[in-house]
């Protein structure tokens, strides 16, 4: 209770939130991607280095660094002190403690009231960190994912907040979210909670805790149909939401952009492969028919075009942190748009421009950072790390707010801007296009994302140093801009 008043008296007079005006900046998705463009419909990567991106997803999806692979697994499995699991998840506890902790650390639920030592108690009686150490690898531990599930830093679906008068804290910044993991995703099952609700898996990307009803089982039977059928033809989702009904008839999930699936295409659209569960919770396979106008098969040619059509069923919608309510954050935004291209990104933002080939602008000024971005930026390949965010560079345009001169537009999911005594957020709140200007006339006390500490721009046609090298499955995903 000393925490409540201590929180209630630094910001109860503060106003925290009010709306970025739009008005300023079209969002129709054709204004900066024109359909007439000479190039509306031409390659923008070359076919090589696309099949490059192509074989590295195979690889994270049903290859040596998937979490059906023997080896790659028991490498997560055996790592030593500090890293090893138990070690990491017995600090992931105590972050969520309420023990010794300052004020603006002190977390709560959805009733406004600081969680007791209880709460934070019964969760790591129900993970019994026991069964994090000694570890064998087990087939019968492989599975996959047969709905979309959040992936959660500890197995509750609790919610766990700052104080909402903390600027960019509060809803919708739950801090036990981590991701989302689409239906069809590959797992490896490390540990189940006591009560057998949830189940700590590894994913092609990270470590999180994910409702129990949502994975089945795999045996080497239905291993050896997906991944044969992977390795042949990987469909991707290209209108997010999709119904997935099977041939019944019935309703199996909805799929969304960033999700793919075994397929081959049909004179009616394209057959993809699902996977469900029998009456023993073993997956088997569904094969369902998708619209052609719903699903891909990859890699989807990267031109302007089809940048467009991606972006068109993507933009508007609600930011989502860390994936909150299938929506997208910046980072699960970048790697949902360009996975039909076939392009593998980590979950977190700072990995992600280590893809490709980097410029970093970190030590030079705002002015100087925007007018490399402009003459050196490629459009649709160009990510930009700022800070604790990411987003995509789609060209140089006549800025609206001082005609005659130009300004570098990008396509990110943002949640808002913060001014430079950071005691406030302007929220803007979702898909959007956005430039990055020196600053915002609505509003100059903003800070520019020009500004930032960061200024790292990956170049997706050229191949990082670290390309070749699996990604680090992290357990919990950090902070990100809010």
């Amino acid at each position: 209770m000393v925490f409540v008043g201590l929180i209630n008296a630094s910001y109860a007079e503060q106003d925290v939130v009010s709306l970025f005006p739009m008005s300023n900046y079209d969002q129709n998705i054709a204004t900066w991607i024109k359909p007439d463009a000479p190039d509306y419909d031409k390659p923008i990567l070359n076919s090589e280095i696309q099949q490059q991106h192509y074989n590295k997803f195979l690889e994270h999806y049903v290859g040596g660094f998937s979490p059906w692979n023997r080896e790659y697994i028991s490498n997560i499995l055996h790592q030593s002190s500090p890293d090893d699991l138990k070690s990491v998840e017995q600090g992931v506890i105590d972050d969520f403690s309420n023990d010794n902790k300052e004020p603006a650390l002190v977390g709560y639920g959805e009733n406004f009231r600081p969680y007791n030592p209880q709460w934070i108690n019964n969760i790591a009686q129900n993970i019994n960190l026991s069964q994090l150490e000694n570890f064998t690898y087990q087939n019968q531990n492989r599975a996959i994912t047969i709905d979309n599930l959040p992936a959660r830093a500890l197995p509750t679906f609790d919610v766990h907040f700052y104080h909402h008068k903390i600027a960019g804290q509060g809803f919708p910044f739950d801090n036990l979210q981590e991701s989302a993991m689409w239906a069809g995703t590959p797992v490896y099952i490390i540990s189940e909670t006591n009560d057998k609700a949830w189940m700590l898996a590894a994913s092609p990307e990270y470590i999180a805790w994910v409702p129990s009803k949502g994975i089945a089982r795999v045996d080497e039977h239905f291993i050896n149909r997906w991944t044969t059928a992977a390795n042949n033809k990987l469909a991707a989702i290209t209108r997010t939401k999709s119904e997935v009904i099977d041939k019944n008839g019935s309703y199996l999930f909805s799929a969304y952009v960033g999700s793919v699936f075994p397929a081959h295409k049909t004179v009616n659209g394209i057959e993809m492969m699902v996977p469900a569960a029998n009456a023993n919770h073993t997956a088997v396979i569904k094969n369902v028919l998708m619209p052609a106008n719903s699903a891909s098969i990859m890699p989807l040619l990267a031109t302007p075009h089809h940048f467009a059509t991606l972006m068109q069923t993507l933009i508007g919608r609600p930011y989502g942190w860390g994936g909150m309510y299938f929506y997208n954050d910046c980072s699960l935004e970048m790697k949902s748009l360009l996975t039909p291209f076939g392009i593998w990104l980590p979950r977190h933002s700072a990995d992600q421009v280590t893809v490709g080939k980097m410029d970093d602008l970190t030590y030079f000024s705002p002015e100087k950072r925007l007018n490399y971005l402009k003459d050196h930026g490629k459009r649709f390949l160009s990510l930009i790390y700022i800070d604790g965010h990411v987003v995509m560079y789609i060209g140089s345009y006549d800025n609206p707010n001082k005609p005659g001169t130009s300004m570098a537009m990008t396509y990110q999911n943002m949640w808002g801007l913060r001014p430079h005594t950071d005691d406030r957020r302007v929220v803007i709140g979702g898909a959007v296009l956005f430039p990055l200007l020196p600053e915002f006339p609505e509003d100059t006390e903003l800070t520019s994302q020009a500004s930032k500490k960061y200024f790292q721009i990956s170049y997706l046609d050229e191949l990082g140093p670290s390309f070749k090298q699996p990604s680090n499955l992290k357990i919990h995903k950090g902070v990100e801009f809010r």
